[in-house]
């Protein structure tokens, strides 16, 4: 697996995302007088309120809890998305956030509490956000923010919370949970209880400019709209959520996370043969092995020669979306994150696929996809001249035109293959970014913007004669976190690229994070390229060169060395992990060149967002910045 385009891949595009955020402010409705929690003078009664915050899987991040009069304080998420915050002598209603990530995706979401529920549970989920998002009758995020909800009432609370199970009971009721769940206060367990395999599968997104909430069912596509403005005792009576075809997902989401966690533990003491791998992958006729536009035999036998997943483990696994409709080999969608033998994150894989064959097994069925992708946010920095670049890169390779589609000449599978894939998505043209076939082979490049040639779209810059679509910190910082880009391709007639069933290459990337506007790309931490002595010979003899750098995440590095003349171009690249300081040391060895040579070095690691942050030290000036 690679977080570098040097490294295997297993792509992933994302179908749907759970999120609710926002901004703006308002207020509760009228109830219960603000109560104070019990005191006795000069020692205050101890109280605390815990609870779980997570998203299907447990939250990493922070909870604060804000009174009735504004005063805030907050607690680390514990293991398991367990919380507890003292809320001694503070003042009832409250009003909870938790702020975090759950599997590299970045959540704000709350919930409410009264006096009465001093010393008990209190959960935070998307589905405790929709609830108090319906006593505000506005985003939750902006009821947090504004402080004004000195008159939440229990009776609210429990009006919305029960409207919202009555929504949703159907479901609950087909994936084991009980009837008298309170979606609020029952306690219960990620990755293991009826209630978490719920949050797996239900979807919730807000859009504040229609104040609706949009409730989506990922395993049946059913979807309610709930108004905000509508408090539960007015609403009208509304078909529940259909549970229909759920009595088996709760069951199948267990076996989906085991489906992963075996075919890791394959690389558990050491690279397993190809062969120890065919048991765990789906192949069949009518849905065959593909990822990265391999087949199963190139797949299995390129993966079980990557070193870097000995010890590894698939974790934080997120379900986008289990489609049922297939008469046999049904398919989850999931994301997941490679971590090595030390447990530091190496990965994050946004797209794969996970089948059930007609023998009840489950088992990775790859991405899918006939073309080799990757896409994410991409900020360079020149170690020369310290000037940075901000802006999205994307990806694209086609190892097997064979397999382009059936839209050529005569009909014939893969006779016109694939020649361009247009890209479109928050901050590109309007039109798109026309990724185009190489007539040299490898990456597609950028062929309708003047000057951006590469597989780099450049949006702002501050160094010297770089060419860039020119757009301000506001415009970069309006693109939405987790935004979604899709990818179509054409072949040479400018038709869509179709495949033997009607259906067109389409495929949807999700970039976790926007990339930096240019003011924080200039603020930001970058690798620091230890200095270099510049090779400019006569010769180039060939031989061992050292490069190291700091400043790396504890996913680690790529490190590219390439070396040009006037007559060739060579280069050597891969992946280095991090010490414990946040270094990396690797030694890399090219053939001899003749000619006066010149170098370059680029060295990426990710953020804590899995955005890359590139430094590139040339021993001229900077002339690249895509790898």
């Amino acid at each position: 697996m690679k977080s570098k385009p040097a490294k295997l891949v297993l792509a992933l595009a994302s179908a749907f995302v759970l999120t609710v955020s926002g901004c703006g402010g308002g207020g509760g409705g009228g109830g219960d007088s603000v109560t104070p929690l019990p005191q006795t003078p000069g020692a205050p009664m101890a109280a605390t309120i815990s609870g779980t915050a997570a998203a299907g899987l447990p939250l990493v991040g922070n909870v604060t809890v804000k009174d009735a009069n504004g005063v805030s304080r907050s607690t680390p998420i514990g293991a398991n998305g367990s919380y507890s915050v003292d809320v001694t002598g503070l003042t009832a209603p409250f009003v909870f956030r938790a702020e975090g990530t759950v599997g590299g995706q970045t959540y704000v979401i709350h919930s409410a509490a009264s006096a009465a529920d001093a010393n008990g549970t209190i959960n935070i989920t998307p589905l405790t956000d929709l609830i108090v998002a319906n006593i505000a009758g506005q985003l939750a995020e902006n009821y947090f923010n504004s402080g004004d909800f000195s008159s939440l009432t229990t009776s609210e609370l429990k009006a919305e919370a029960d409207s919202l199970k009555a929504k949703l009971l159907p479901v609950l009721l087909a994936m084991g949970v009980e009837s008298s769940i309170d979606l609020l206060r029952t306690a219960f367990t990620p990755l293991s209880s009826a209630l978490d395999k719920v949050l797996d599968v239900i979807s919730v997104s807000v859009d504040p400019a229609t104040n609706e909430a949009t409730i989506t069912n990922l395993v049946t596509q059913q979807q309610i709209i709930d108004s905000l403005a509508t408090k539960a005792a007015a609403e009208t009576s509304a078909t529940p959520m259909l549970g229909t075809g759920m009595d088996t997902a709760a069951d199948d989401i267990t076996l989906i996370r085991k489906a992963l966690s075996d075919f890791s533990a394959q690389f558990a003491a050491g690279l397993p043969s190809p062969d120890s791998l065919t048991p765990l992958m789906h192949d069949t006729t009518e849905l065959p092995f593909r990822d990265a536009d391999k087949n199963a035999t190139q797949f299995r036998s390129q993966i079980a020669t990557d070193s870097f997943l000995v010890g590894a483990s698939f974790t934080d696994v997120v379900i986008r979306r289990i489609d049922y409709t297939r008469s046999v080999d049904t398919r989850a969608f999931v994301a997941f994150t490679v971590k090595n033998k030390a447990g530091i994150a190496i990965n994050r894989v946004k797209n794969m696929q996970i089948a059930k064959n007609i023998d009840g097994g489950w088992r990775l069925r790859g991405d899918g996809r006939r073309l080799d992708t990757y896409s994410h946010a991409h900020m360079v920095k020149s170690a020369d001249s310290g000037c940075v670049r901000t802006g999205l890169e994307f990806g694209f390779t086609d190892p097997n035109t064979g397999n382009n589609g059936v839209n050529g000449v005569n009909g014939v599978n893969g006779t016109n293959p694939i020649q361009y894939v247009m890209v479109k998505g928050p901050g590109l043209p309007a039109d798109g970014l026309k990724y185009g076939r190489s007539a040299t082979g490898g990456y597609f490049t950028i062929k309708n913007v003047a000057n951006q040639t590469g597989r780099y779209y450049v949006m702002a810059s501050d160094c010297n004669g770089s060419t860039t679509a020119g757009l301000t910190d506001s415009v970069i910082a309006s693109i939405p976190d987790h935004a979604t880009y899709t990818m179509e391709a054409f072949n040479g007639n400018d038709e869509k690229t179709t495949l033997s069933d009607g259906s067109f290459v389409l495929y949807n990337d999700r970039i976790t994070r926007r990339p930096l506007t240019l003011t924080e790309a200039q603020a930001a931490t970058f690798p620091v390229i230890a200095d270099q002595t510049a090779i400019a010979l006569s010769t180039y003899s060939g031989g061992d060169l050292a490069i190291s750098a700091t400043g790396i995440n504890p996913s680690g590095a790529w490190v590219y060395l390439g070396l040009n003349s006037a007559s060739e171009a060579t280069s050597v690249d891969g992946d280095v992990s991090s010490d414990a300081s946040g270094g990396i040391t690797t030694t890399l060895n090219l053939a001899p060149m003749s000619g006066v040579v010149q170098r370059e070095i680029r060295v990426v690691t990710n953020d804590a967002y899995w955005r890359n942050m590139m430094t590139v030290l040339t021993d001229s000036t900077m002339a690249s910045t895509s790898p």
